[in-house]
C-alpha cells in the first residue's frame, strides 16, 4: 500500500490539534473578540509630546470605559495611563463592531513622549475594555518602532 494515500486522512485527523494552536490575538487585534486598535505614532508629534491618534474597533457591548496606556519599551516607562468613560443605557452604548477614536494630543501623563531623534523608539499601546465594575471585557496591545523624523 502506498503511504502517500494516507496523507489526506492524517491531515484531517490533525485539524482539531492545529485549530487549538491558532493565534487568539496578534499585534493590535484580539481575533476571538474582534477587538482591535490602530495607532498612528509620528516622530514629529512625539518630539512635541503629542500623543498619537488611536482608532479602537470592536468595542464590546457592555463597555463602560476604555483604559489606554502608552509605554516606552526602551526605558520601560509608562507615559500615559488614562480611562475614557462612556454614558450608556442598561443595554450598553456600543454594539458589536462599534468604533471609538482617541484624538491626537488628548492623552496626558506623568512622563513625556520620547523623541526619536537619531534612533528608532519602540512604543506600545495597550487598550482594555472595562465594564461598570471595572472587570476586563477585552484587551489588546500594539507595538510599533517609530523611526526618526527626516
Amino acid at each position: 500500500m502506498n503511504p502517500l494515500r494516507l496523507l489526506p486522512i492524517a491531515a484531517l485527523a490533525m485539524l482539531p490539534i492545529l485549530a487549538g494552536c491558532a493565534p487568539k490575538s496578534s499585534d493590535g487585534m484580539d481575533f476571538a473578540k474582534g477587538f482591535g486598535v490602530d495607532v498612528g505614532f509620528k516622530a514629529v508629534d512625539m518630539c512635541q509630546n503629542v500623543s498619537p491618534e488611536m482608532r479602537i474597533h470592536g468595542v464590546p457591548p457592555k463597555t463602560k470605559k476604555l483604559n489606554v496606556k502608552v509605554l516606552d519599551f526602551d526605558f520601560g516607562t509608562e507615559i500615559f495611563n488614562q480611562d475614557f468613560g462612556f454614558q450608556t443605557t442598561d443595554r450598553g452604548l456600543y454594539i458589536k463592531g462599534a468604533e471609538a477614536m482617541v484624538p491626537k494630543g488628548s492623552l496626558y501623563g506623568p512622563s513625556e513622549m520620547p523623541c526619536p531623534k537619531e534612533t528608532p523608539k519602540k512604543m506600545q499601546v495597550k487598550v482594555t475594555a472595562l465594564d461598570a465594575q471595572d472587570r476586563e471585557l477585552a484587551n489588546v496591545a500594539v507595538t510599533r518602532d517609530v523611526k526618526p523624523a527626516p
